[in-house]
C-alpha cells in the first residue's frame, strides 16, 4: 500500500482553503418577524423575508439595526424575493440605511397603500422590485437613485401623479412604469443619461434619441428617431399619439395593450421597421391604419387583435417584409381585409403573405391608389359608373389610345384601341377589381382602378 505524505507547506495551503470557504458561509438569523442574512462585510445584513411568509399581514417596518448573538449589525439590503406575493401587508417603512432593494423584493404585495417614498440611501432598484403593487398611488424618488431594473413598477396600475427622475439615474430598465397611469413624467435637468426635452412628458435617452417611457400625457418631440421597448406598453388613458417625420423605428411592445388609443393610426414616411406587438390588442383603434413608405419590416403580431380598424393604406411600394420568427400573425384578427397600396403595386402584394384568402392574418382585396400617378399638367383619367355591372365611360381625355386592363394578379385581360374614350365601353369583365392603363396616342399614360359588380 502507498504512502501519501503531506508536508508542511500543503497543509498550511489546505488550511488556508479551508478558513477561507468557512469564512465564506453567511450566517443566518430571526429578529422578530424577520429573517436576516449577514452580509459579506460581517457587519451588515440583507433581510431576506417575514417568518409568516406569503401570510404575513400588517405593517412592515424594516428597522435601521438589528442585534444577534451580541453583534450589533446594520440594515442595507431588502433581499431578492424577500416578499414576494406577501399579498396583506398594508404598510412599508424602509429605513435610511438601505441601499440596494432586490429582484422582487416586494412584487405583489398589492396590499400597500398610498405614496411609496424611495429614501436618499437607496441606490439600486432591482427588476420587478414592486410590480403589481395595485395600491400605490405615488412614487417619490430619492436623489441617490441610480439604476431603476426591467419591470421595476409594472403594473402599479394606481400609480398616478408626478413621476421625478433625479439627476442620478444612469440605468432605465425596460417595462419599468408599463400599465401605470402616470400624468407627467419629468428628469432632472441636471441628467446627462435621459431628458424630458420640450416638456414631453416622457424619458427620453439623450444618446440615442430613443423614447423609453411615456404616459398618457406624452408627446413625441421631433427629435426623437426611435420609440423604445414597452415605451407605452399597457398605459392608461392614452387616447392619441402623433409620430413626429423624425420617426425611424418603433420598438417591440411600444403600444401593445393600449386600450384607449382610438382614432387614425399614421406611421411616418421615414419609418423603415415596426417592431413585434408594437400595437398588438390595441382595440379601440377604430380608424384608418396608413403605414409609411419606407417601411421594410414590420414584426410578429405588430397589428394583432387590432379588430376595430376600418381601413388600411400601405404607401410602400414594395410589400414590407412581415415577420414569421414567432409565428407571425402580423394581421390576425385585424378589422378590414381591403388594403390600399399604390399604383401599380398590387401584384405584388397579391403575391406576398398579405395575401389571405381567408382574411385570418392578412388582406383578401389590394386597390391601387392611381390618384397621383398621371404626369404633371394632366388631367387623372375619370370613369364612370365605377363600381359598374359591366360598362363604363372615360372622361377628362379627349384622346383615345390603347387600354390596357389586368387584374390583381398582373395578368393582362384586355388589350383593346379605343377610338372614343367617352363613348360606352363594356369588356365583358367578371367580377373583380381591375387596374386600367391608357396609353394615349401622344404617349401619355393615365391609371385608374375599375371594380366590376
Amino acid at each position: 500500500m502507498k504512502k501519501y505524505l503531506l508536508n508542511k507547506g500543503t497543509l498550511l495551503s489546505i488550511l488556508i482553503i479551508l478558513l477561507a470557504l468557512t469564512g465564506r458561509a453567511q450566517t443566518t438569523f430571526t429578529v422578530g418577524d424577520l429573517n436576516y442574512q449577514v452580509n459579506d462585510d460581517s457587519v451588515s445584513v440583507t433581510v431576506t423575508g417575514h417568518v409568516n411568509g406569503y401570510g404575513a399581514t400588517g405593517e412592515l417596518n424594516i428597522p435601521e439595526s438589528v442585534s444577534y448573538e451580541e453583534n450589533d449589525y446594520t440594515v442595507t439590503a431588502i433581499g431578492s424575493c424577500a416578499f414576494l406575493y406577501c399579498f396583506y401587508l398594508t404598510d412599508l417603512t424602509i429605513p435610511n440605511t438601505v441601499t440596494t432593494i432586490g429582484e422582487s423584493a416586494f412584487a405583489y404585495c398589492q396590499s400597500f397603500t398610498g405614496d411609496l417614498v424611495i429614501s436618499n440611501s437607496i441606490t439600486n432598484i432591482e427588476d420587478g422590485a414592486f410590480q403589481y403593487c395595485l395600491g400605490l398611488n405615488g412614487l417619490v424618488l430619492g436623489d441617490s437613485v441610480e439604476t431603476i431594473g426591467d419591470y421595476a413598477f409594472n403594473s402599479c396600475d394606481n400609480l398616478t401623479g408626478k413621476l421625478y427622475i433625479p439627476s442620478t439615474v444612469t440605468s432605465l430598465g425596460g417595462n419599468s412604469f408599463g400599465y401605470c397611469a402616470l400624468d407627467s413624467i419629468v428628469v432632472d435637468s441636471a441628467n446627462s443619461f435621459y431628458d424630458s426635452r420640450n416638456d414631453c412628458n416622457a424619458i427620453i435617452e439623450t444618446s440615442t434619441n430613443e423614447l423609453i417611457i411615456g404616459c398618457k400625457n406624452s408627446f413625441i418631440p421631433n427629435t426623437v428617431t426611435s420609440i423604445g421597448y414597452c415605451a407605452f406598453r399597457g398605459i392608461d388613458g392614452l387616447e392619441s399619439i402623433e409620430f413626429p417625420e423624425s420617426l425611424i423605428s418603433i420598438g417591440e411592445n411600444a403600444f401593445a395593450f393600449c386600450y384607449d388609443l382610438k382614432g387614425d393610426l399614421t406611421i411616418p414616411n421615414a419609418v423603415t421597421t415596426i417592431g413585434p406587438s408594437a400595437f398588438f390588442d390595441c382595440q379601440g383603434l377604430d380608424g384608418t391604419l396608413t403605414i409609411g413608405e419606407s417601411v421594410t419590416l414590420i414584426g410578429d403580431w405588430a397589428f394583432r387583435n387590432c379588430y376595430a380598424f376600418t381601413s388600411a393604406v400601405s404607401l410602400a411600394q414594395t410589400p414590407p417584409t412581415l415577420d414569421d420568427e414567432f409565428g407571425g400573425m402580423v394581421f390576425d384578427n385585424f378589422g378590414t381585409s381591403i388594403l390600399t397600396v399604390p399604383c401599380g403595386s398590387a401584384s405584388e402584394y397579391q403575391n406576398s403573405n398579405w395575401y389571405d384568402p381567408y382574411a385570418m392574418n392578412g388582406f383578401t382585396t389590394f386597390i391601387e391608389d392611381c390618384s397621383e400617378v398621371a404626369e404633371a399638367g394632366t388631367d387623372v383619367m375619370t370613369i364612370y359608373p365605377n363600381p359598374t355591372e359591366g360598362a363604363f365611360h372615360i372622361s377628362g381625355i379627349a384622346d383615345g389610345g390603347v387600354l390596357t386592363v389586368s387584374d390583381m394578379s398582373g395578368r393582362i385581360m384586355v388589350y383593346k384601341n379605343i377610338v372614343n374614350p367617352d363613348g360606352m365601353i363594356d369588356l365583358s369583365l367578371s367580377p373583380g377589381i381591375y387596374l386600367m392603363t391608357l396609353t394615349t396616342h401622344d404617349g401619355m399614360r393615365y391609371h385608374t382602378q375599375l371594380i366590376v359588380k
